[in-house]
C-alpha cells in the first residue's frame, strides 16, 4: 500500500507540472490480471526421475496501467507501470503485501517531425518484428529504441528503428580501454497493403560487441538476457563469454496475408539469420539457419477449421563448426497455448517445448472460434513436432539434458512431441473476460540419446480473469 500511495504522489506531482506548462489531455488504461493455474512436470522429467521440485498449483496476479499525456494529436508522452507478476503467498504477495513490485515497462516520446508526415518513437517501448500466424521468432519484447515510421499513402509505409537492448557500462572506459559491451539492432519495415493482401518484408542488422558477457544475468534483465545469449550462439558455447571479437548478427525475411479469397485466408511468414562469431577455443560461433512457417483458416459462422506448419533448419553432427538453427534475440512465437509462449496469453506458464521455434518442425490442426453459446468461445487444437536437429549432436557437443532453461527443449531428429490444447474464453461483461486453458504434452523423447532418462507428459488447468479499462 505504502509503495501504491508513494506512486500516486508522484503522478500527481508529474501530471501537475504538465498542468502548469501547458494544457494536457490525461487518459489511462491498463488491464488486471488474475491467474489460478494448476501445472504438472514443466520439465518432462518428474520428481522420480532428477526433475525439478514443483508446486501443482499457483495463483498469480498482475496489473498493467498505461498513462497517456496528450499536449496535441503530434505530441503524446506514455508511461507505463507493471505491478507484478505478483504470486499469491511469495514476497510481494506474502502476508503484508509492502514488496517494492511496481515497475516502468514502457516509457516513451511519440512526436510528428513539424510539416511532414515522419511519426518519432523514442524511449523504451514494444518492439516487434512482423509474424503474420505465430508472432516474431527473432524479436518482441520491451527494449530501448528510437523508431521512425513514415506513412507515404494508404498502400505502402516504412518503419525504421535502432534499439540498444544491453549495454553494460555507463562510463565507456575501463582501465583507459575502449569496451565494446554493448549490442545495437538496427532494422527496417516495408508493409504494402494491398487490396485483400497484406506483404511486409523486414530486415535487421545486430552489432554484438566483444566485451558483452555471457554469464552475466545481473547487470542485465536475467529472463530476457539468458534467451538472447543462447538465442545468439550455439548450443556448447562457453557460458563465461559471448563472443570471440566483434561480430555482426543479420536477419531477413517478410509476412504474407491473404484475405481475397475470404472466408479462407492464408498467412505466410519466412525468414533467414545469421550471426558471424569468432573462434572461442575449438568452437566456432557461428550460427545460422532458416525457418517458415503457414497457416490456412476458412471462417465458419460457428466455428473456424485450420491448419498450420512450420519447419525450421537444426544443427548437424558436427560440434565444433557452430550452429545451424537460426538466431533470435527475445522471441514471442506461439503457435500453441501450452508448449509456445502464445501472443497475448494470460499470465500462466508457457513455453514448455520452445521460446522460437527453431530447431525442430511441427504441424497442426485447430478448430478456433467454436460458438454455440453467446460471449463463449472455444479453441481445440492438436499439434504434432519432432525435432530438426542431428543425434549426434548430443553426444559431440556434451549435452546432458534436453530441458534449456527459459528456451524450451533441445530436441533432435529422434525426439518427438504431442500436444493438445482445449481453451476456453467468456466474455462476462464488456470488460471483464474470463479465460480457461486446458493443455497436454506427450514428450516421446529418445532414451538412447539423452542417457537412458525417462520422460513425463505434463500438463495444465488454467484460469485467468482479465479486467480491462
Amino acid at each position: 500500500m505504502k509503495r501504491i500511495v508513494t506512486l500516486m504522489l508522484a503522478a500527481m506531482l508529474v501530471l501537475g507540472s504538465v498542468a502548469g506548462a501547458s494544457a494536457a489531455d490525461i487518459k489511462a488504461k491498463g488491464q488486471w490480471d488474475f491467474s489460478f493455474e494448476f501445472l504438472d512436470n514443466p520439465d518432462f522429467q518428474g520428481q522420480d526421475n532428477d526433475g525439478a521440485k514443483e508446486d501443482t498449483f499457483g495463483a498469480k496476479q498482475r496489473l498493467r496501467t498505461q498513462i497517456d499525456i496528450i499536449a496535441s494529436e503530434n505530441l503524446r508522452g506514455v508511461v507505463y507501470f507493471e505491478m507484478g507478476d505478483t504470486v499469491w503467498g511469495n514476497k510481494d504477495g506474502a502476508l503484508g503485501a509492502d514488496g517494492k513490485s511496481v515497475e516502468v515497462k514502457r516509457s516513451y516520446l511519440d512526436w510528428t517531425v513539424p510539416n511532414t508526415a515522419l511519426m518519432v518513437r523514442m524511449g523504451i517501448q514494444g518492439l516487434a518484428l512482423p509474424g503474420a500466424v505465430a508472432g516474431s521468432p527473432v524479436l518482441d519484447d520491451d527494449v530501448a529504441a528510437l523508431t521512425m515510421t513514415y506513412k507515404f499513402n494508404d498502400m505502402f509505409a516504412a518503419t525504421a528503428f535502432w534499439a540498444r537492448p544491453y549495454d553494460t557500462s555507463t562510463s565507456g572506459e575501463t582501465s583507459g580501454q575502449n569496451l565494446q559491451d554493448e549490442i545495437d539492432l538496427f532494422g527496417v519495415v516495408l508493409p504494402v497493403t494491398l487490396d485483400g493482401a497484406k506483404i511486409t518484408p523486414w530486415a535487421m542488422y545486430g552489432a554484438l560487441g566483444k566485451d558483452v558477457n555471457g554469464s552475466d544475468s545481473t547487470t542485465y534483465n536475467s529472463a530476457s538476457w539468458k534467451q538472447a545469449a543462447y538465442g545468439l550462439r550455439p548450443i556448447n558455447a562457453p557460458a563465461a563469454q559471448t563472443f570471440g571479437n566483434d561480430s555482426n548478427a543479420w536477419w531477413v525475411g517478410s509476412s504474407f496475408e491473404l484475405s481475397m479469397f475470404a472466408p479462407l485466408s492464408f498467412k505466410l511468414d519466412a525468414m533467414y539469420g545469421s550471426v558471424d562469431g569468432d573462434e572461442i577455443g575449438s568452437i566456432e560461433m557461428d550460427r545460422a539457419g532458416w525457418l517458415v512457417i503457414g497457416a490456412i483458416d476458412y471462417k465458419m459462422d460457428m466455428v473456424t477449421p485450420g491448419i498450420f506448419a512450420w519447419y525450421a533448419s537444426g544443427d548437424d553432427d558436427d560440434a565444433t563448426n557452430g550452429s545451424e538453427r537460426m538466431p533470435y534475440v527475445s522471441p514471442d512465437f506461439g503457435p500453441t497455448s501450452f508448449g509456445f509462449d502464445k501472443p497475448g496469453a494470460p499470465i500462466a506458464t508457457d513455453s514448455l517445448v520452445s521460446v522460437s521455434g527453431t530447431g525442430m518442425w511441427g504441424v497442426g490442426l485447430q478448430l478456433a472460434d467454436i460458438s454455440f453459446v453467446e460471449n463463449l468461445k472455444h479453441t481445440i487444437r492438436v499439434v504434432y513436432m519432432t525435432g530438426t536437429n542431428n543425434e549426434d549432436m548430443v553426444t559431440n557437443a556434451s549435452l546432458t539434458s534436453p530441458v534449456q532453461s527459459g528456451n524450451g527443449l533441445y530436441m533432435t531428429d529422434k525426439d518427438h512431441a504431442w500436444e493438445v490444447n482445449f481453451d476456453h474464453f467468456y466474455k462476462i461483461y464488456d470488460n471483464l473476460d474470463l479465460m480457461v486453458e486446458m493443455g497436454y504434452i506427450k514428450a516421446d523423447l529418445d532414451e538412447d540419446t539423452w542417457g537412458n532418462k525417462e520422460f513425463d507428459d505434463a500438463w495444465k488447468l488454467g484460469f485467468n480473469l482479465k479486467y480491462s479499462f
